[in-house]
């Protein structure tokens, strides 16, 4: 596949790659507490315990599943079906299977203790965290597969994260519908008399007044409809996207010349999984990607119990309040690839923040009545925009993090994605244990919570101002020695080595330029991934005497132990100089130069 372009089909074919996750997850995060609190009638510590299990579970698998995901697959009906997409086909099948048992009572244990149903639930929530982070890890490392330009990865991010918000509003349609529907004389005498503490006369009396165990049938439903939509379109994933073959990098030359957009030459060397821990800004992304998921999470676990808890309103604002977060977020998503190419990635996502944390203030004097008919959707507008703006950017940054580096792609995300995930369910199993039972508590949730969330961001996003993002500096430590020379001008060319020049460098049968081989021992040894303290030293010697013998009027070795071909300067032209460094740098590979070389000297 062309990684220079994308046909639409393709483009929209990934994009419904992870609609079923997305059903899922709006459900789990949105309605997963309200529905173990009110309808199984948990105590909130349990039910966080709930969440907090499932966390700890997906954030356990996602390591795993990266680490897995990159390897080289050696079935080979597996290899032609694509590494990503076999294990995206297994988390799919085991979400299928087990998603719709947590939306629904315990099967033969409805009269059982709590913790007995504790357990029964967690069997399942396990196996559905463990699908769903192979699906999600598997999706996302599928993007710099796909394509190596930016503006096609912010793309690629805006529509993914489109159909992410068309999923929740599908979910929210849904429960808006099924928690509507009629229901027999029974629950609606129930629910009349739960609502005789509030004071309702009998023509309030509804069904949708509030949510409780009689609804246990209405969230089994909408589970199931969230599985097989979501089947449907795990399927047009499956059969429109092509995965890219994957070819080992030992098969790629150890160095391989990587232009993009007109930049400069840079080298791109394997990452292994110990030298990521070694990259200063991999901590930093991991943070700005935790900030943003406790953000987003935060706000979407805690809106409806705000919404029915603190402001007290009918069930229908559970669904309606959520959808208009997510329909701000939509409108959010369709400009983000332009507001990322004319301000740039780090200052889309301060400006995310900042329209966060202004949403977040807005609740915390939100209890007029002004708010609680129109002003809570103009709150719902600002979080939904401010969500949609960090996702985007920080999963677009986190793209930028991998870069080249394809094959630790999905590692990169299982480490992004473990430390979200075991955050989020610490902080909400913080929230659950903390809760006084009081009617404001929900509202500092949100406020206090989702505020620091982005404050945390801006902080982080701060100390990215200075670093490039995908910048390895053991990439060129070969070209720091070489600019160590006082009239060094570039990493590959310059006075240093004349001869290496874009306009000298021949190519090899094997694509692999001439310099980047014995030519040049200082190349071909970071080439090789070497960073031990024997490799730096054989760098040093090489690149002595690469200066020697290729021009040995320039040696500038400032070891001398380490070089024995210092010669003294002499009065020699820059024509000398190029011819002779083109031809101690050929007569290798090319002897037919050594002929030639007298003959097209004065070309040259």
């Amino acid at each position: 596949m062309d990684k220079n372009s994308l046909p639409w089909t393709t483009k929209l074919s990934y994009g419904v790659g992870h609609v079923f996750n997305d059903l899922c997850a709006s459900m789990w995060f949105t309605y997963f507490l309200i529905f173990y609190e009110k309808v199984l009638e948990f105590d909130p510590t349990t039910a966080g315990l709930v969440l907090l299990i499932g966390q700890v579970a997906d954030g356990a698998s996602t390591p795993f599943i990266g680490i897995f995901s990159d390897m080289e697959n050696k079935i080979p009906a597996c290899a032609r079906y694509g590494r990503r997409k076999l294990w995206h086909l297994i988390g799919t099948i085991l979400v299928f299977f087990s998603f719709t048992f947590i939306y629904n009572s315990c099967l033969g244990c409805e009269e059982a203790s709590t913790w007995t149903q504790f357990a029964y639930y967690c069997v399942f929530i396990i196996t559905f965290q463990f699908g769903w982070a192979s699906v999600q890890i598997s999706h996302l490392a599928l993007i710099p597969d796909l394509t190596t330009k930016k503006h096609q990865r912010t793309e690629l991010n805006s529509i993914r994260y489109a159909f992410t918000v068309l999923s929740n509003l599908s979910v929210f349609m849904i429960t808006f519908f099924v928690l509507n529907a009629s229901t027999d004389g029974q629950a609606n005498s129930e629910m009349c008399a739960a609502n005789t503490t509030r004071n309702a006369t009998p023509s309030q009396c509804s069904s949708t007044d509030t949510i409780g165990p009689e609804d246990a049938t209405k969230f089994r439903n909408i589970a199931i409809i969230c599985c097989v939509v979501g089947s449907l379109f795990s399927i047009i994933f499956h059969v429109g996207v092509r995965e890219p073959a994957f070819v080992s990098r030992k098969k790629h030359d150890a160095a391989a010349a990587v232009v993009e957009e007109g930049k400069e030459p840079q080298l791109a060397r394997k990452m292994k999984k110990i030298d990521w821990f070694k990259e200063l800004p991999f901590y930093q992304i991991a943070a700005l990607y935790m900030a943003t998921r406790l953000y987003v999470n935060l706000y979407q676990v805690y809106m409806p119990l705000y919404v029915q808890d603190t402001l007290k309103l009918n069930e229908t604002f559970v669904a309606t309040v959520p959808f208009a977060i997510y329909l701000a977020g939509f409108a959010g998503s369709l400009i983000m690839k332009e507001i990322n190419k004319k301000i740039g990635r780090k200052r889309t996502f301060a400006l995310g923040c900042c329209v966060g944390l202004a949403g977040s203030v807005w609740v915390w004097f939100g209890s007029e009545e002004y708010y609680k008919q129109w002003g809570i959707f103009l709150v719902a507008a600002l979080l939904g925009i401010g969500g949609s703006t960090l996702l985007i950017t920080s999963l677009s940054i986190t793209a930028d993090l991998i870069g080249q580096n394809v094959e630790g792609g999905a590692f990169v995300y299982g480490f992004m994605s473990f430390v979200d995930k075991v955050s989020n369910g610490i902080i909400i199993m913080i929230i659950q244990n903390s809760n006084p039972g009081e009617s404001w508590y929900y509202r500092n949730v949100i406020t206090l919570a989702c505020g620091v969330s982005c404050l945390v961001g801006i902080a982080v996003v701060i100390t990215l101002i200075n670093v490039r993002v995908g910048h390895r500096e053991t990439n060129l430590t070969a070209i720091m020695i070489l600019e160590d020379s006082d009239n060094s001008k570039s990493s590959v060319e310059g006075v240093d080595n004349p001869a290496i020049s874009p306009d000298s460098v021949e190519k090899s049968d094997h694509n692999k330029p001439s310099w980047e081989s014995k030519n040049n021992p200082a190349i071909s040894t970071i080439s090789q991934g070497r960073h031990s303290y024997d490799a730096a030293q054989d760098v040093r010697r090489s690149v002595c005497q690469l200066r020697a013998e290729d021009t040995p009027a320039r040696c500038e070795c400032k070891v001398p132990e380490m070089c024995h071909h210092k010669a003294p300067k002499t009065d020699t032209s820059p024509e000398d100089r190029l011819s002779g460094g083109i031809e101690q740098l050929s007569v290798d590979k090319h002897p037919s130069v050594t002929d030639n070389g007298a003959q097209d000297k004065t070309s040259v």
